[in-house]
């Protein structure tokens, strides 16, 4: 008869996530997993195969938006797309919830491992794509109510703000003493996205 597992898989993997979102891979041992888990090392090798098994099982759970809310969701969420737009870089750039550690583990693992480890680059290359292509899809909606400005062309501007997103995530770590250039960034380029009429009715 199969030993039943004394401990809850799903509650394990989110204290494994919050970890190595905090330390990264190479920073997070197999004993501070034992540690933060509250689970024995064969349970944790049972369950997940391996550090690195934990690792990517982890990082699947965060890009799953089981942390926050999706962009996707985010960006849906305004009647005004441009709106919800500015919502997702400042809900990027702000204060981390209690418990929660400072940054985003998608942008920590694209800094540590960069293109070194083809599974973990494929995982957040997918990432980087649906986040582009929703920005594209509120950017479109955006041009289609009339607040896009001229000349913007929403496929570029998407990756233009992709980009900006996860260097807002990276400034943001820095602490308060970032808040004044974070909120100049974020208000020069919804300026330089809303179209002048749009600007005026706001």
């Amino acid at each position: 008869m199969a030993r039943r597992k004394e401990f809850d898989p799903e509650v394990a993997l989110d204290a494994a996530m919050r970890l190595f979102w905090r330390n990264g891979y190479e920073g997070t041992s197999t004993s501070d997993l034992v540690d933060g888990l509250g689970i024995a090392r064969a349970s944790l090798y049972g369950t997940f195969g391996s550090k690195r098994g934990l690792y990517l099982a982890a990082l699947d759970r965060f890009l799953s938006g089981a942390a926050a809310p999706s962009p996707a969701d985010i960006l849906a969420s305004r009647a005004s797309a441009l709106d919800a737009v500015r919502d997702l870089l400042e809900t990027s750039a702000a204060d981390p919830k209690p418990g929660t550690p400072q940054g985003c583990f998608a942008v920590n693992a694209t800094v540590e491992h960069g293109d070194s480890d083809p599974e973990i680059s494929r995982r957040l290359e997918g990432n980087r794509s649906r986040l582009e292509t929703a920005l594209y899809g509120a950017l479109l909606r955006a041009r289609a109510q009339g607040e896009l400005a001229p000349g913007v062309d929403p496929s570029s501007a998407a990756t233009m703000l992709a980009s900006l997103n996860s260097g807002l995530k990276v400034l943001s770590c820095a602490g308060e003493s970032q808040r004044d250039r974070i909120t100049t960034t974020v208000d020069t380029v919804m300026a330089m996205l809303t179209s002048p009429a749009a600007a005026v009715t706001d």
